[in-house]
């Protein structure tokens, strides 16, 4: 019998393979869900596998806004060597920055939101930001959930706590007055991911 098998083939029943009701649905990445979830609020996420891809982009960022070095603030030294900022200027004292520019703790997946705490915006509120932010992240720091990205703070300052935990998760003028985003500032927000070396 064997012999005839190999001779002409073993014709093998045709199944069609059916998704259960009782399986949850396959899930993409958390990278991915993040990206579709944030771009369907009108966030504009922007990927980079270097330094030189994140910088070339940046620079497009600017170009595309008409943003020079006298739009921009960060309060953050490590972004302001990264980006050659120059935020000592005497225009801030007296003037509102058009753009922010800052770093996140985590990106939330499940929401397309991203956590901020202190150590970004010191105690402003999200409506005293300016309207405009770019904010520069890892592929690292993507997370599952709010839930998952409170206990990683938690680890990580355990000695030191920051205050002002918040979420940015409106990024669409025209969704404003949905009920869902009520109490969030929009915000005209760019958000640069880079891939971690």
């Amino acid at each position: 019998m064997n012999f005839f098998k190999n001779i002409f083939g073993n014709k093998k029943k045709e199944t069609i393979k059916e998704d259960s009701p009782y399986l949850s649905p396959k899930k993409d990445p958390k990278e991915i869900e993040f990206a579709k979830k944030f771009t369907e609020k009108g966030g504009k996420f922007i990927f980079s596998e270097n330094r030189n891809d994140t910088l070339k982009y940046f620079h497009k960022i600017l170009a595309e806004n008409g943003w020079g070095n006298l739009d921009l603030k960060s309060d953050s030294k490590s972004l302001n060597n990264f980006f050659k900022l120059n935020p000592n200027q005497e225009s801030f004292e007296n003037k509102i920055a058009a753009t922010q520019v800052l770093g996140c703790e985590y990106l939330i997946a499940n929401k397309g939101a991203i956590l901020i705490c202190s150590h970004q915006i010191k105690d402003l509120k999200l409506n005293e930001l300016p309207e405009n932010l770019i904010i520069l992240a890892s592929s690292a720091q993507f997370v599952e959930d709010v839930s998952e990205a409170m206990t990683l703070i938690n680890t990580r300052y355990k000695e030191d706590l920051p205050s002002n935990i918040t979420t940015l998760n409106a990024f669409d003028p025209s969704k404003e007055e949905n009920f869902l985003s009520y109490g969030s500032s929009t915000k005209n927000l760019y958000l640069l991911v880079q891939e971690d070396s």
